[in-house]
């Protein structure tokens, strides 16, 4: 079991090898510019080894589940933040949080910043440390870490505590097969469009367009020329289009380099479930946006993301952005960054906030899901879909003024996004009978989620669409 204790005996052991890694230590002052940096360790000759027992699982941790041809599924959270941006704690917190819940990969990305170079804080003037108490977030970070790992200065009278880079937070917490932290930032500027980068190398300029479209296309389209011309898998999805009424399903659907969007973000302040002023629930939006793209833009298909997007570590509470509300399930044979970029692009993964699935299987035609159950808990699986011949009208959203709003989602019929089979139980199929332009599925449990986004929400999976003679791998 973890104690405070461990970690800073365990901290300043990690302090101690990486100082003595060539036999030696050294005692070093940097003096000038009214800013002094001391850092000092005790004379040592001994080669220690590195005591990770503050990684602890304490018995949160699964090993991943392998399935046919030696697939696995890998459990990951690709939006959250730190005090590198508007997060309210150390990113070596943050990534222990994910750690010991068993995670097996995260996306640090915050905002309009890689987490590289030398960065201080000033916890009193930092307003996104307020809510968490200043001081608070210091004495966790100390106590977990060590007083060798945690580097501070004074500045001016100020006091500063050095934010460590992802390179190091990586020494800390990386083990091949179990935890992997990719590379990200969420790119972000005016008409609150946010997009993620997952496994980006480079700062990222966010682009502004006339439109909210035009925004997002010019983002989308300026990350596919640096995939292409880097030759690195990198991979954008849109953030949180129901956050402050920020994006309609218009704004997205004639997005052609547009392939993943967050159906579930975990920020109290995003309106996953819409809201009486005319947002519409992002399941509405999902299949709005397959129909118009897959049977009159000819587009390609859009996936469906959960995530976090937690800010809020030491003050957390169901009333604000917490961890561990939504995550995707990836599957792939290896965790590396490449193989988890393209089982995200080719859909090869599924969305939750609870549920486990144990498999997914399509072959063409025929459509089958089996969850991994929990005792005494049952599930609804619904396979949704839009049928050719569908009633394409559509019409503007009218307030309770009797103004028109261009910000809100147009009305369509109820021909899209039509629940087409609804059965019980821990597993189905769905037999294509010809004139479906997509299917997806989605999991709705019997059991009322501790972690909740509402009170009262019930854990819930979603599935990603296909098409009838698509190819799924594995």
């Amino acid at each position: 079991m973890y104690s405070i204790k461990s970690f800073s005996f365990t901290a300043s052991l990690i302090i101690t090898l990486l100082l003595t890694a060539n036999g030696y230590s050294q005692t070093h002052t940097h003096n000038g510019n009214n800013e002094q940096h001391v850092h000092s360790s005790e004379t040592s000759h001994t080669h220690n080894s590195v005591d990770y027992s503050f990684r602890t699982d304490s018995g949160q941790y699964e090993p991943p589940k392998q399935g046919e041809n030696g697939y696995y599924w890998w459990k990951g959270n690709l939006h959250t933040h730190t005090l590198w941006s508007d997060g309210d704690q150390f990113p070596e917190v943050v990534a222990q949080w994910y750690y010991k819940h068993g995670y097996h990969f995260l996306a640090l990305s915050d905002h309009n910043t890689l987490m590289r170079g030398k960065k201080w804080v000033n916890l009193k003037t930092n307003r996104h440390a307020e809510a968490a108490g200043r001081m608070n977030i210091y004495d966790v970070y100390k106590e977990r870490f060590g007083d060798d790992w945690v580097e501070t200065r004074e500045v001016d009278g100020d006091f500063e505590i050095r934010l460590k880079p992802l390179n190091e937070v990586r020494s800390l917490f990386e083990q091949a097969g179990r935890f992997l932290m990719i590379e990200s930032q969420e790119i972000s500027k005016r008409h609150t469009v946010h997009i993620n980068v997952t496994n980006s190398h480079e700062p990222i300029d966010a682009l502004v367009g006339e439109t909210v479209e035009e925004t997002i296309r010019s983002n989308f389209d300026a990350i596919a020329k640096i995939r292409e011309d880097s030759g690195e898998e990198i991979l954008p999805h849109l953030n949180h289009p129901n956050f402050r009424h920020a994006v309609t399903a218009e704004d997205m659907m004639g997005v052609g380099n547009l392939t993943m969007f967050e159906i579930y973000n975990g920020h109290r302040g995003t309106l996953n479930y819409g809201d009486d002023e005319g947002a519409i629930d992002l399941d509405r939006y999902w299949d709005i946006i397959l129909t118009k793209r897959l049977a009159e833009l000819d587009l390609d298909l859009v996936y469906g993301v959960a995530v976090d997007d937690a800010h809020s570590y030491e003050n957390s509470t169901n009333y604000n952005s917490r961890p561990g509300r939504g995550w995707v399930q990836v599957r792939t044979k290896y965790l590396t960054p490449e193989y988890v970029v393209r089982a995200l692009e080719n859909g090869n993964f599924y969305s939750t906030t609870g549920v486990r699935v144990k498999d997914i299987q399509f072959d063409g035609s025929t459509y089958s899901l089996e969850v991994d159950p929990e005792d005494g808990i049952e599930y609804t699986i619904q396979f949704i879909g839009t049928r050719e011949g569908y009633n394409p009208s559509s019409k503007s959203y009218i307030d309770d003024e009797g103004q028109m709003r261009d910000d809100r989602t147009r009305i369509y019929s109820d021909d899209i996004g039509v629940i087409l089979q609804e059965s019980t139980g821990p597993e189905a199929s769905y037999e294509f009978e010809g004139d479906e332009i997509y299917i997806r599925a989605k999991i709705i449990s019997s059991k009322v989620k501790e972690n909740y986004f509402y009170e009262g929400e019930v854990e819930t999976a979603w599935i990603q669409p296909v098409q009838q003679g698509m190819a799924m791998q594995p």
